[in-house]
Protein backbone atom coordinates (compact mmCIF):
# COMPACT_ATOMS: atom_id res chain seq x y z
CA UNK A 1 0.00 0.00 0.00
CA UNK A 2 1.50 3.61 -1.10
CA UNK A 3 1.47 6.47 0.52
CA UNK A 4 -1.77 8.76 -0.74
CA UNK A 5 -0.81 11.01 -3.61
CA UNK A 6 -1.90 14.40 -1.22
CA UNK A 7 0.86 13.12 1.42
CA UNK A 8 3.70 12.97 -1.03
CA UNK A 9 6.45 15.30 -1.52
CA UNK A 10 6.42 16.09 -5.32
CA UNK A 11 2.55 16.75 -4.80
CA UNK A 12 3.07 18.90 -1.86
CA UNK A 13 5.91 20.99 -3.30
CA UNK A 14 3.83 21.30 -6.75
CA UNK A 15 0.73 22.57 -4.50
CA UNK A 16 3.23 24.87 -3.01
CA UNK A 17 4.57 25.84 -6.38
CA UNK A 18 1.17 26.54 -7.47
CA UNK A 19 0.15 28.80 -4.87
CA UNK A 20 3.75 30.57 -5.49
CA UNK A 21 3.08 31.00 -9.29
CA UNK A 22 -0.75 32.86 -8.11
CA UNK A 23 0.97 35.15 -6.04
CA UNK A 24 3.56 35.90 -8.26
CA UNK A 25 0.48 36.52 -10.90
CA UNK A 26 -1.21 38.72 -8.52
CA UNK A 27 1.98 40.67 -7.94
CA UNK A 28 2.84 41.02 -11.56
CA UNK A 29 -0.85 42.67 -12.37
CA UNK A 30 -0.88 44.74 -8.77
CA UNK A 31 2.98 46.02 -10.18
CA UNK A 32 0.76 46.66 -14.07
CA UNK A 33 -2.14 48.00 -12.29
CA UNK A 34 -0.14 50.91 -10.24
CA UNK A 35 2.97 51.09 -13.27
CA UNK A 36 -0.22 52.51 -15.25
CA UNK A 37 -1.40 55.35 -12.96
CA UNK A 38 2.38 57.09 -12.27
CA UNK A 39 2.47 59.26 -15.20
CA UNK A 40 -1.12 60.38 -13.90
CA UNK A 41 -0.07 60.60 -10.21
CA UNK A 42 3.18 62.74 -10.07
CA UNK A 43 5.07 65.37 -12.17
CA UNK A 44 8.27 66.44 -11.29
CA UNK A 45 12.04 66.04 -10.81
CA UNK A 46 11.13 64.42 -7.59
CA UNK A 47 8.85 62.04 -9.26
CA UNK A 48 11.28 61.40 -11.86
CA UNK A 49 13.68 60.37 -9.53
CA UNK A 50 11.58 58.16 -7.88
CA UNK A 51 10.26 56.69 -10.27
CA UNK A 52 14.15 55.34 -11.49
CA UNK A 53 14.41 54.22 -8.37
CA UNK A 54 11.56 52.27 -8.79
CA UNK A 55 12.07 50.71 -12.21
CA UNK A 56 15.16 49.53 -10.83
CA UNK A 57 13.19 47.94 -7.99
CA UNK A 58 10.83 46.29 -10.01
CA UNK A 59 13.31 45.63 -12.46
CA UNK A 60 15.08 42.64 -10.17
CA UNK A 61 12.13 41.74 -8.57
CA UNK A 62 10.88 40.96 -12.24
CA UNK A 63 13.86 38.93 -12.76
CA UNK A 64 13.59 37.10 -9.52
CA UNK A 65 9.98 36.20 -10.27
CA UNK A 66 11.60 35.21 -14.18
CA UNK A 67 13.37 32.71 -12.49
CA UNK A 68 10.70 30.77 -10.42
CA UNK A 69 10.28 28.79 -13.32
CA UNK A 70 13.70 26.45 -13.33
CA UNK A 71 13.77 26.92 -9.64
CA UNK A 72 10.58 24.98 -9.34
CA UNK A 73 11.05 22.19 -12.03
CA UNK A 74 14.31 22.29 -9.59
CA UNK A 75 12.48 21.72 -6.52
CA UNK A 76 9.96 19.55 -7.82
CA UNK A 77 12.08 17.19 -9.23
CA UNK A 78 14.08 17.08 -6.19
CA UNK A 79 10.68 16.41 -4.03
CA UNK A 80 10.37 13.42 -6.37
CA UNK A 81 13.56 11.77 -6.26
CA UNK A 82 13.74 12.27 -1.91
CA UNK A 83 10.01 10.74 -2.04
CA UNK A 84 11.63 8.06 -4.15
CA UNK A 85 14.07 7.18 -1.93
CA UNK A 86 11.65 7.42 1.16
CA UNK A 87 9.67 4.95 -0.82
CA UNK A 88 12.34 2.26 -1.61
CA UNK A 89 13.27 2.63 2.08
CA UNK A 90 9.90 2.11 3.68
CA UNK A 91 9.43 -1.12 1.19
CA UNK A 92 13.18 -2.60 2.13
CA UNK A 93 15.05 -1.76 -1.34
CA UNK A 94 16.99 1.18 0.10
Amino acid sequence: MGIPQEDRLDYVCRQDMNAIETAVSEIRTAIRNVESTMPKAWIGKKADNWRADHDGRMSRLKTLFDTFPAEENRLVEKARQDQATMDRKMHGGG
